[in-house]
């Protein structure tokens, strides 16, 4: 439990000193500055027994009477781990280490022992390398922060402490509050899952936002936030996502699903909101905080009395997939006999330039009153005659009106609008400079997901699965192959009923040969089947549409030769029946992420699949494989575009299930590509699939 973490009643200070200037004594000042109504012991081995802004200090942890709700080490890393065991002889219930020098710099046995005591013991650990953390509603600043924030309903949990500097002073010259401020640092034992896990439910806190350098448990953090996003909005910035950040893989999925996207996906699914860079985390944690409600859904109203800002938030709309619907015939009515009958009433609505206050409010109430908005844009721009302050005041006053209803204002221009700004200002109304900053933020507001709480705890049927496969498995996976031979995937594909063209491998010539008489005159194609060979076109190794005896023995000897050249070792030549050249190409990959575990993916294949990128992806186990095969581009081309009929999807789902069931059948296989799948208007067929075991 967390409770005495957030609302400590003794805490003591390691390090505390008598020169108000270093860090200890910082902290302790804050906690004084604070408040802190509990007992706090500053403890110094040098000065201990003297008394010390204005409480006895103690030489160590040893000598105090009462268990510590909280120890703050403000220490050397090569005095923390004795000073946990003093923690743990005294019955310490939480240690925040402020200090650095753990395995942010290599030392990561130190920080792997000093983590090793505190779980043993039932003992919470922030940190280490972090800033500390406060709670406004227990008047707790246990943190070497300049300042100590206003109450709010904004919970920061951040892995950067400077990132946390820099929040606190925007945050006060916005006049935003927060009900916790946690900096996490290295998150040896205490990361984002739990203290999400605990905070939940605190009734103070409406809004979690995170600055997350990598994740801690991943799959509790978002099975947590999938919980409560729909009521509590959670914000993440997570940096990382250059090409230097990103690891080469061996197979195509790997490419096409580097752990950033992964993440993308896993937050996008679980319901949090995903700020691409620091002005858009700010910017929704400040319009969500002047929100009414958290109901981004339906269609925008925008009312404003300019033409051209009008179709430049048309277009940002469209641009952001914000949904702009007309009004109502019965609104329009009412619009129209309040309005000049030059305003343009579709949507946005244009009161016109000469607008006074009184005609902002009549289209504003009438909006308002429709039911059919809940969210609502107003711009202004200085035109002549145009009183900004007045709008303001209009607008402040339906602002509270209205609480079911959320306003938000770009007053366009500068001095002449800043009248009308102030207002705004002081009612607590959200005002952008333009129109793009705020139908941006409202673009990632609206088209979040709202999770499907049914894909957090699916279970797979276990299928009775061959003896003879699985020992297969085991054995290619004990001498070091890099891939299934062909021959075991095909007898998976025929286990798991996945279809595939006639087929067959061959070293024998004369065999291949009456093999390939059997399906002459139609294409047959030869390609390499090795371990070996995972990307068989850069090798030169694909050979289409072979249809008669002459075409056969050129393809089959230039196969030959490279499987020679390049010494492939468990090599063969396979031969498949050409599927239909019209039919469309999809990939279909399984990858093993580290935070994540088993993800899929499906998409456009071919060998330009990565040129194409056009993937969707979801982490295993999962059921929701038509909407993941509709989100992609080839899946709106499959359900029948420009007069063609639909393909077969319902048998690409049934493949998703299989390789699903595959990979948890088979916990040796760390990777899947399966490309091309091609789909026909009948049937999808397997043309090449690959298993990777390492």
């Amino acid at each position: 439990m967390l409770e005495s973490f957030f609302n400590p009643k003794s805490i003591a200070v390691v390090g505390a000193s008598d020169d108000p200037t270093k860090l200890g004594s910082l902290i302790f000042l804050n906690l004084l500055n604070a408040k802190f109504k509990g007992n706090l012991y500053p403890i110094n081995a040098r000065i201990g027994g003297k008394i010390l802004y204005g409480h006895q200090s103690y030489k160590s942890i040893k000598e105090l009477k009462e268990p510590l709700d909280l120890a703050i080490f403000v220490i050397a890393a090569k005095f923390c781990s004795a000073t946990v065991d003093d923690c743990i002889s005294n019955g310490t219930k939480n240690i925040s280490i402020i200090a650095a020098g753990f395995s942010e710099i290599g030392k990561i046995d130190l920080e792997k022992e000093i983590a090793e005591k505190c779980a043993k013991n039932n003992i919470n650990l922030l940190g280490p390398n972090c800033l500390g953390h406060l709670s406004t509603y227990t008047d707790l600043n246990a943190s070497f922060t300049d300042g100590f924030p206003q109450k709010g309903n904004v919970a920061f949990i951040s892995q950067s402490g400077a990132y946390c500097c820099s929040m606190l002073d925007w945050a006060e010259k916005k006049n935003i509050g927060f009900s916790h401020f946690i900096s996490i640092g290295n998150k040896a034992l205490l990361g984002e899952d739990k203290l999400l896990s605990y905070l939940k439910e605190d009734h103070n806190t409406k809004i979690f936002a995170f600055y997350l350098e990598s994740l801690k448990n991943g799959k509790d953090f978002l099975k947590t936030i999938s919980e409560i996003s729909s009521k509590k909005p959670c914000l993440i910035l997570e940096p990382g996502k250059s090409n230097k950040a990103i690891m080469a893989s061996l197979s195509h999925t790997g490419s096409l699903a580097p752990n950033y996207k992964i993440l993308e996906i896993a937050y996008k699914h679980a319901g949090a909101i995903q700020a691409r860079n620091t002005r858009e985390l700010f910017g929704l944690i400040e319009m969500l905080e002047y929100s009414h409600h958290y109901k981004f859904e339906g269609s925008l109203a925008i009312i404003t009395n300019g033409g051209g800002a009008g179709v430049i938030s048309s277009d940002l709309c469209e641009e952001n997939k914000i949904l702009l619907e007309k009004p109502s015939d019965k609104i329009i009515e009412l619009l129209k006999k309040e309005l000049p009958p030059m305003c343009a009433l579709s949507n946005p609505i244009d009161v016109l330039g000469d607008a006074k206050p009184d005609r902002y409010e009549k289209a504003l109430r009438i909006i308002c009153e429709s039911g059919e908005y809940k969210n609502v844009f107003i711009i202004c721009t200085p035109q002549l005659g145009t009183d900004a302050k007045g709008n303001g005041e209009v607008i402040s006053k339906l602002y509270k009106e209205y609480p079911n209803i959320n306003m938000y204002t770009s007053f366009i221009g500068g001095n002449k609008v800043q009248p009308g700004i102030d207002i705004l200002k002081e009612n607590k109304i959200i005002n952008f400079d333009y129109p793009a900053d705020c139908l941006n933020l409202l673009g990632l507001l609206y088209n979040r997901c709202i999770p499907d709480n049914n894909n957090m705890d699916i279970e797979i049927e276990n299928k009775s699965m061959d003896e003879n496969i699985k020992n297969k498995i085991k054995k290619a996976k004990e001498e070091g192959l890099p891939s299934l031979p062909q021959d075991i995937v095909h007898e998976l594909m025929k286990f798991y009923h996945i279809s595939h063209p006639e087929s067959g491998n061959f070293l024998d010539k004369n065999q291949a040969l009456e093999f390939c008489k059997k399906i002459f005159p139609s294409p047959v194609v030869l390609k390499l089947s090795s371990p070996d060979a995972i990307h068989k076109t850069e090798m030169k190794g694909i050979f289409l549409g072979i249809s008669d005896e002459q075409q056969f023995n050129s393809a089959f000897d230039s196969l030959i030769s490279i499987i020679n050249n390049n010494k492939l070792q468990n090599a063969s030549i396979l031969i498949q029946e050409m599927v239909d050249r019209n039919a469309n190409e999809a990939i279909i990959g399984m990858n093993t992420d580290p935070t994540f575990g088993k993800i899929i993916i499906f998409g456009t294949g071919g060998i330009y699949t990565e040129v194409y990128d056009d993937i969707s992806l979801r982490i295993l186990p999962n059921h929701g494989f038509k909407e993941m095969i509709n989100e992609t581009k080839l899946g709106k081309i499959l359900n029948g575009v420009r007069g063609q009929k639909p393909k077969n999807i319902q048998n690409i789902v049934d493949i998703l299930e299989a390789i699903q069931k595959i990979t948890f059948d088979f916990p040796e296989i760390c990777s899947i590509d399966i490309n091309p799948l091609m789909i026909t208007e009948e049937k999808a067929y397997v043309v090449d699939f690959k298993i990777l075991l390492k």
